[in-house]
């Protein structure tokens, strides 16, 4: 088939602090391998890391990992046809080594990501392995579609927290993960949730949203929480998770951070309470299960994308520390 579109726009990281504006040579479907016109691609925190040399990736490197779209060109010999909406897992792993097969993808060592090691969802067009496309109805917000990504993540952290059912459940941190997280302890039937985080605002929202209440650090219940989400990924934020935990309680740490920085842990204190920190690494398995979460509506989703950027506008938003009112800011290409 032959392309319609031969040139693209795309926001481009060339080496770090530097990103650019570019017109680049549309991508052509391959065997396997089909093109994506992009919809909608989420802002990432690890995006800003990535930008500031603080997380590996491979520049030159068009950015973009939680991105949602129609096939443009579908791959020659695939079954996905043209214009199918479709949500996109950017972590490809080989599929035949010893923690694939044992389904731990996330730690495969041939593992790569769209946006992080290969060319991702920044941009008007992207070519995207036929394994890594979920179809889901076509009446689906590609906007809402674009949080499959964070959110598949969020699952694989309550996975791992086990059967939440009647637990007393806090999440530190506000953003995206935080706000999803709490959601999900919620729809997984946990008894209270608590949201802790510096920014008002968000508070409030976690609130809207369903949290059964919400603090600030160091205003809290300590110790009186079955299981803590870390979603924060900041200084002092794994303490103040520890903190929070019941005695034989749970801490799962989802949240990302510079892979230079470490925490003191008191080894006392984990020993004397029994105190279980796990942590969650991407999202093995669990994005065809978010893409059918959001397609079901069973999330609020809409008020979690406080921003909607053009392509052009989204080099000014990577550079730029969020805003407290800030959740998620959406990149339409269109």
């Amino acid at each position: 088939m032959e392309s319609v579109t031969h040139r693209m726009s795309a926001v481009v990281l060339t080496g770090t602090e530097q990103l650019a504006f570019q017109d680049r040579p549309a991508p052509r479907a391959l065997p396997g391998q089909s093109v994506i016109k992009v919809l909608a691609c989420g802002l990432c925190g690890t995006d800003r890391h990535i930008v500031h040399g603080e997380y590996p990736s491979r520049p030159p490197l068009i950015l973009g990992h939680e991105f949602a779209g129609v096939v443009h060109e579908p791959s020659p010999d695939g079954d996905i046809p043209s214009g199918t909406l479709v949500s996109i897992d950017p972590n490809i792993s080989c599929g035949s080594c010893h923690a694939c097969t044992h389904g731990s993808t996330a730690f495969c060592p041939r593992r790569l990501a769209l946006g992080v090691d290969l060319d991702g969802g920044l941009a008007e067009l992207c070519i995207v392995p036929d394994t890594q496309m979920y179809p889901v109805d076509q009446q689906v917000d590609p906007v809402r579609l674009a949080f499959a990504e964070p959110l598949a993540c969020c699952l694989r952290g309550t996975d791992l927290a086990g059967d939440l059912a009647g637990a007393r459940v806090a999440v530190v941190g506000g953003g995206v993960m935080g706000q999803l997280t709490a959601q999900l302890a919620r729809l997984g039937g946990a008894s209270a949730v608590t949201m802790v985080t510096r920014q008002a605002e968000r508070r409030r929202l976690a609130v809207d949203l369903g949290a059964t209440s919400a603090c600030a650090p160091g205003e809290g219940h300590l110790g009186a929480h079955d299981v803590v989400f870390e979603c924060a990924g900041a200084s002092g934020t794994l303490q103040v998770s520890v903190d929070l935990a019941r005695a034989g309680g749970t801490v799962i740490v989802l949240g990302i951070t510079p892979q230079d920085h470490t925490y003191p842990i008191n080894p006392y204190d984990l020993v004397a309470r029994e105190i279980r920190i796990q942590g969650s690494f991407l999202n093995p398995r669990t994005q065809r299960r978010a893409a059918d979460l959001v397609a079901a509506g069973l999330l609020q989703l809409d008020p979690l994308a406080t921003r909607i950027v053009t392509l052009a506008q989204a080099s000014e938003s990577l550079v730029q520390a969020p805003g407290p009112s800030d959740i998620k800011v959406i990149v339409r290409p269109g």
